[in-house]
């Protein structure tokens, strides 16, 4: 018998040390480990009671053993249905137990081993109770523990005292074993529940293979986005189920990628799988291999791309297309002008480049808005689609500038067909677009190159293209121009005045001329323009409207604008107080320094670096600068009103003359241009023009200064109309500052 019973405590210990081994693994699962002590702590008091030890002590171990493996017991099974454990109560409840076990077995040792056995009996039972209501997979490992309560309750009341000792030994093994190993079984499989029910509860699907392409799992995400009702559809059936593009040898094939040693994990492939309804979708596979008692298995995550697939192409076609518009971008013209021109350079045909530019539409977007600026420039690109052949390139190629491309011409009638159009283009853009509440009509310039002639590769031909729209622009824009060779040679020019520009202030290559302004009826000198004059050692004298429009362009016209102004302020102060010098200089400004957010500082800078009142100094500017940066002009004049400088509209009558936008800008002198002032004397309608300019000046209470005075009967005119200044060659040409004539003492500052 002692044979039998160390037979079971080696079983006890062995099957207790697996479940305290489970908690090891895993310490959030501590019902393994107050099993696996309960059990252990059973054997040993079994084992105690066996050998009949008599006495305190023995009595005190036994009964301590006992009550020990109770409690593991209940707080096992009560930790496993997720209850809450009350250590003290359980502790009091079970310690006082074990105080009236010791008791009854000092008093009547036969009686206490009966009634271990009823409580053990009614430990098991709660158990199977609580087991078979935690769920239906343990309804076996319940009903051995139903089994062993019921073995231990008929043990207690010795109704089986006829029965072999061996058989009750054998029996109770059995039950005590089968229970055991369902404790493991559902440590095992609610930690096999708990990985299932994460991979169900990520956002993508999930599926484990084995080596024949078998699948053993597969999660509820993929269910769902497969399209499929259970889980059940895809159990034991072919991989190639969930991914339908591969076949069953690519499948085998991809295994023994995932599963050889040395491969960098995780193994990442695409694949489609046709849903339910027969949509193909695109998936990922995210694979990785994993060892399953002896087995090698591929956990795969299965992920949707769908999104990522149409994000990716619409990044293509972003990379591809204009998002405004849709058409090609300025990239992807390049790349397809480029096969265009090794097959020109080949077959002997010629490519036709068109480079638009629609004319003066900065100045939409800023009175309209950007938004109304967008939506024209679609409407523009769906027209100039209209005009688009099959085998045509249209693109965008930045801003308010589009290309047409047209290939395979015959060389002898190219220039024709793209003749022909341009003047289409043009007049297709000249049809107003309807704009609610506006009808808008646009103007462009074009630029047009052929290629191989003008350029063997797309950035020449582009280059070329956009010399000839330069062209087309300085010829009065509305119109088209083709690429001449001696553009080329202008665009060199323009380089060589651009290069020379950059290194013109710090070789002090620029002067200041100042032509005088008088008062019509005294001659006497009030102001003068500043003039800026420059000489290259290189190039010689350049006329500024040869360098100041390349200046612009290059936005080196900042810092020129910034060296006039220091100038202007320094000759200013050094004229104070000299008799009969001018009160004040006007300086001419660009668009681009108005625009310039450091303009007012700048101007500041100037005033304090020469000592100059503000009021030495007047900003001139023309039509065009107002009207295309009306906001900012605005807020730059009230700044150097308020400073105290003055304002002057230069050139009036050449650009919009629009009445509206000067009782906007509350400028405070008008000058006449030279072309209404010439002839005045003997032309009716330049003199009814000039009447009407002073007039209306007047009437805003601007001062008038009339430009390109030349003769006395001009002077005296303009005098008898009311206009209060004259410039011009009558007073004196553009002279350095100690030639001003009137000066009493001509020392240049």
């Amino acid at each position: 018998m002692y044979s039998g019973i160390h037979l079971s405590l080696l079983a006890d210990l062995a099957l207790g040390s697996i479940l305290i081994f489970l908690w090891v693994v895993r310490r959030s699962d501590r019902h393994a480990l107050y099993w696996g002590a309960g059990q252990i702590m059973l054997g040993v008091a079994v084992s105690l009671w066996s050998f009949k030890i008599q006495g305190l002590w023995e009595a005190v171990l036994i009964a301590i053993a006992g009550t020990a493996g109770l409690l593991g017991y209940v707080a096992g099974t009560l930790h496993f249905c997720a209850h809450p454990i009350h250590w003290r109560p359980q502790l009091m409840t079970w310690g006082l137990y074990a105080l009236f076990l010791i008791g009854i077995a000092l008093i009547l040792p036969s009686l206490s081993y009966r009634l271990e056995l009823l409580a053990l009996s009614g430990v098991l039972g709660w158990c199977a109770w609580k087991l078979s209501r935690r769920k239906h997979v343990y309804l076996v490992v319940s009903l051995f523990f139903a089994l062993r309560a019921f073995l231990n309750l008929i043990l207690a009341s010795e109704f089986l005292t006829h029965v072999s000792l061996d058989l009750i030994f054998a029996i109770n093994f059995i039950l005590k074993t089968g229970s055991i190993l369902g404790l493991i079984h559902a440590v095992l499989h609610e930690n096999s529940e708990r990985f299932l029910a994460t991979l169900n509860g990520l956002g993508h699907g999930f599926v484990i293979r084995d080596a024949d392409g078998i699948i053993r799992f597969a999660s509820q995400k993929l269910i769902q986005y497969t399209g499929k009702t259970s889980a059940e559809v895809f159990f034991g059936k072919h991989i190639s189920a969930v991914t339908h593009s591969r076949s069953v040898e690519q499948s085998a094939e991809w295994f023994r990628q995932v599963t050889a040693p040395g491969t960098r994990l995780p193994c990442i492939d695409e694949a489609l799988h046709k849903r339910e309804d027969g949509v193909e979708i695109p998936v990922e596979i995210i694979s990785v291999p994993y060892e399953d008692r002896g087995q090698t298995l591929v956990l795969s995550q299965i992920i949707d791309i769908q999104a990522r697939k149409a994000q990716e192409a619409a990044l293509q076609r972003s990379a591809m297309l204009d998002e405004e518009t849709g058409l090609f971008n300025r990239s992807t013209l390049r790349q397809l002008l480029g096969g265009l021109l090794e097959d020109s350079a080949t077959s002997g045909r010629h490519t036709a480049l068109l480079l638009i530019d629609i004319d003066h539409f900065r100045r939409i977007n800023e009175t309209l808005g950007h938004s109304v600026g967008d939506q024209l420039l679609r409407l523009v690109a769906t027209r100039l689609q209209g005009l688009q052949g099959v085998h045509d390139i249209l693109a965008r190629f930045g801003g308010d500038e589009f290309v047409l491309v047209v290939p395979d011409l015959d060389p002898a009638s190219a220039a024709e067909e793209a003749d022909r159009l341009a003047r289409l283009l043009l007049l297709t853009l000249a049809t107003p677009f309807p704009l609610e509440p506006f009808r808008i009509t646009l103007k462009a310039s074009i630029g047009i190159a052929f290629g191989p002639s003008h350029g063997l590769d797309a950035e020449s031909l582009l280059s070329a293209a956009d010399t000839a729209l330069h062209s087309a622009k300085d010829a009065g824009r509305n119109r088209y121009c083709v690429f001449e060779a001696q553009m080329s040679a202008q665009s060199r020019d323009a380089l060589l005045i651009d290069e020379a520009l950059q290194q013109a202030i710090a070789r002090k290559e620029f002067r200041l001329v100042y032509q005088p302004i008088v008062e019509a009826r005294s001659r006497r000198l009030c102001k003068v323009e500043a003039l800026l004059r420059w000489t290259n050692p290189t190039l010689g004298f350049v006329p500024p409207d040869r360098f100041i429009p390349i200046a612009e362009e290059s936005g080196q016209i900042i810092d020129i604008g910034t060296w006039v102004l220091q100038e202007a302020a320094r000759q200013a102060h050094a004229w104070a107080g000299q008799v009969g010098a001018p009160s004040c200089i006007s300086v001419n400004v660009s668009a681009a320094q108005l625009t310039d957010p450091d303009f007012m500082a700048t101007m500041e800078d100037a005033l304090a670096r020469s000592g100059a009142a503000a009021s030495m100094l007047e900003v001139e500017m023309t039509e065009r600068v107002l009207i295309e940066e009306a906001d900012t002009v605005i807020r730059v004049l009230e700044a150097l009103h308020a400073r105290g400088l003055g304002s002057s509209l230069d050139d009036f009558g050449t650009g919009y003359s629009s009445l509206s936008y000067l009782t906007r800008f509350h400028l405070r002198t008008l000058k006449i241009d030279r072309a209404f002032v010439n002839g005045i004397e003997h032309d009716a309608r330049n003199l009814a023009l000039v009447r009407a300019i002073i007039a209306m000046g007047h009437s805003l209470g601007m001062q008038i200064v009339a430009e390109g005075v030349e003769t006395e009967e001009q002077a005296s005119i303009l005098a008898d109309l009311g206009c209060e200044y004259l410039q011009g060659y009558l007073i004196s040409r553009p002279v350095p500052p100690g030639e001003l004539p009137g000066l009493t003492t001509a020392t240049e500052a």
